[in-house]
């Protein structure tokens, strides 16, 4: 049996794509041959590099919110992506395919579709994508996280499973997160993260916020690299005891999720990966949903707080300082901390990736049967 999976372009197409994965070795073993579809960028080779899948980068790049003048080579990529797939496809038809949305999602679930290979589309934001809105139709189940989500996909039949997350949320250790770190079990600890590129704006808040957070608690900041050498300058500046208490990382690679668990409170962006994650953990969040794409991320912020599962935040409410007032207010508040923490946890569904591997492994099943 041969499946080929798609995620690339951001950390949360990649991880949730590495759950499955992992989901569908667990339940079929060497019985099943897993190819991984990703994007050509260097963020999908890094977080990639040390997974043992045949991995294959297409050219495509998105072609939303692009200037015009860069469409027709982005048209051109597209191109070049759906003829490489139909070409592989040719040659080895895989029983089933497993696509996690986004731009790369698309050449392989359109030459899927016309080859007629079942295929599972899985989605974890309330406002979906335009690619997993555009190409759902074209799958033959599609996944989602939120029930906001289900009107939004048509033809296809919808299954509420989630959103899939790395296997090391199933059992975090917080008191492991603040070792590894050296941060004492008193101290507050504020997580603040912006994705995987991180977050210029949420970098910009928390820097003018700094010195009078670091006085509250611990901070724990993954700023992407866009402004890690800006940050460590500033960092540099602080007095000693402030300096101490401030780590700043471009990116972490492991034990994330004992991080996480850690945190009282976590400041993020609302993409999918990331609100399964702390929905797995049960954090405290105050989220900061992007203005990007179809509006996505204000969707599933705005789901997860009227649930009350988490704060939100406008970027627009952070040029006032409104950041660092409203981390103090929730430290202050122990037991609005706790209310947030069992009403996100009540949202995570940990076996997701489960789920998914067992529709694909059906999908794959009865297509063999039906070819056999």
């Amino acid at each position: 049996m041969r499946l080929v999976l798609v995620g690339g372009g951001t950390a949360g197409h990649i991880f949730p794509t590495i759950a499955v994965a992992r989901q569908l070795s667990a339940l079929s073993g060497p019985a099943v041959e897993l190819r991984v579809v990703c994007g050509s960028r260097d963020l999908d080779r890094v977080l990639y590099r040390d997974v043992d899948l045949d991995v294959v980068p297409l050219p495509a790049r998105g072609i939303v919110g692009v200037d015009w003048w860069r469409l027709p080579w982005r048209g051109w990529l597209l191109i070049q992506s759906l003829l490489l797939v139909w070409r592989d496809f040719s040659r080895r038809p895989p029983d089933a395919v497993v696509a996690s949305g986004g731009y790369v999602s698309a050449p392989v679930l359109l030459v899927s579709w016309l080859r007629r290979i079942p295929a599972v589309i899985f989605s974890g934001d309330a406002a979906l994508g335009w690619a997993t809105r555009v190409m759902a139709p074209l799958a033959s189940v599609a996944t989602i996280a939120f029930e906001e989500a289900r009107g939004q996909i048509w033809r296809t039949p919808v299954e509420l499973v989630g959103y899939p997350i790395r296997g090391t949320f199933s059992s975090p250790d917080a008191s492991a997160g603040r070792t590894a770190l050296g941060v004492p079990t008193t101290d507050p600890l504020i997580l603040v993260m912006g994705g995987s590129q991180g977050s210029h704006v949420i970098n910009e808040a928390l820097r003018a916020d700094l010195s009078c957070l670091l006085e509250k608690a611990q901070i724990v900041h993954v700023s992407g690299q866009r402004d890690y050498q800006a940050l460590a300058a500033a960092r540099d500046q602080l007095p000693a005891p402030q300096r101490g208490r401030y780590r700043l990382h471009e990116f972490i690679h492991s034990g994330f999720a004992n991080l996480l668990a850690a945190a009282d409170v976590v400041v993020s962006r609302a993409g999918a990966t990331s609100v399964a994650e702390l929905s797995a953990v049960g954090a405290p969040a105050v989220l900061i949903p992007g203005q990007f794409g179809a509006g996505h991320q204000v969707a599933t912020a705005t789901a997860m707080a009227t649930a009350g599962a988490a704060v939100m935040l406008s970027e627009s409410d952070l040029k006032s300082g409104h950041l660092g007032r409203t981390l103090l207010n929730l430290l202050n508040d122990r037991s609005r901390l706790v209310r947030l923490s069992e009403a996100t946890r009540s949202r995570g569904r940990p076996r997701a990736a489960r789920q998914i591997a067992r529709i694909a492994l059906g999908l794959a099943s009865r297509d063999s049967t039906v070819d056999g």
